[in-house]
């Protein structure tokens, strides 16, 4: 959506239980006139601060507020403008913990209970992580998320990993939309294409070494019991995948044949953006990825939670 020449209210507010965390509210367009819908609350991709990569959070902001959505785009503590955190509390837990002020915040602003989480990367992490834990959240849309539906396990954690990585390279190698470029850059010398095959084979052996039937059942139930308790509650999950993240692998190698179950159940919406790199470089990718959460809100405006 173009939203230029529209007349938003932007605003930059102070909160958290020491005002010390900033955050811009961006107020939805007068002519949008959808009426009483969530709050989007967009969190930080990483270290990027609350523009987001290439600016992607202002565009997303801005053109959720032309649809009439309240956004509330935030920097975690010692991040952009936010002030460190003076305790020592992990970032696991201190990410969770603002991302629940960030919504006090806009409660208390607007009146507005009811939440749409939004992040890329680590960002999408603690957004599924929230909607898990906080019945205030009614949707997230989760770009490019990685190890997301994985608990802090070790064990569990390398094997999924390395299994993702495994199926990454080999689908880069073979099936992507870029994989004539990639070989071009391989014979050519510009990719190191000796790497990238052992990282293939590693992760597929050690992968191979770690699994079993019990692991990935377990890993598969505890996924189910965790989707299936988000979708009683109504909570609407899109997730976005750029064709060259593995965050796309990690969903396939996760969930493996109970995938196409959810998807078709309403559990989970998938999107992926042929072509486009882990933090949507390129102009025409971040217009897909703007148009993909658009249609994606629009069903939230016609149909509200699940």
């Amino acid at each position: 959506m173009d939203t230029r020449g529209l007349s938003l209210k932007e605003e930059a507010l102070l909160f958290g239980k020491t005002r010390s965390l900033v955050g811009i509210m961006t107020y939805p367009s007068e002519t949008a006139g959808t009426g009483n819908l969530p709050a989007v609350v967009i969190l930080n991709a990483g270290i990027m601060h609350r523009v987001g990569p290439n600016r992607l959070h202002v565009k997303i902001a801005r053109t959720l507020a032309a649809m009439g959505f309240l956004v509330f785009r935030c920097d975690f503590s010692g991040v952009g403008d936010s002030e460190v955190r003076q305790d020592a509390l992990p970032f696991e837990k201190s990410a969770l913990a603002e991302t629940q002020e960030a919504m006090d915040c806009v409660h208390k602003v607007t009146g507005t209970e009811r939440f749409v989480l939004m992040g890329m990367c680590s960002g999408a992490t603690i957004s599924f992580k929230t909607a898990c834990s906080d019945p205030r959240v009614v949707g997230a849309v989760l770009m490019n998320a990685r190890m997301h539906l994985h608990g802090m396990n070790d064990e569990s954690g390398s094997y999924a990993r390395n299994r993702t990585l495994a199926r990454h390279y080999w689908r880069i190698a073979l099936f992507s939309s870029f994989r004539a470029k990639n070989w071009m850059k391989a014979i050519t010398g510009r990719l190191d294409s000796w790497e990238i095959i052992s990282k293939m084979v590693m992760g597929f052996e050690i992968g191979r070494l770690l699994s079993h039937k019990k692991k990935v059942s377990s890993d598969v139930n505890n996924v189910s019991a965790v989707l299936s308790s988000l979708s009683k509650r109504g909570v609407r999950l899109l997730h976005i995948c750029s064709e060259g993240d593995f965050g796309l692998d990690y969903l396939h190698m996760t969930l493996g044949d109970k995938l196409k179950e959810w998807r078709s159940d309403g559990r989970l919406d998938i999107e992926t953006i042929q072509g486009a790199n882990h933090t949507f470089t390129l102009l025409w990718s971040q217009d897909c990825l703007l148009k993909t959460i658009g249609n994606w809100a629009q069903v939230l405006v016609r149909d509200g939670p699940l």
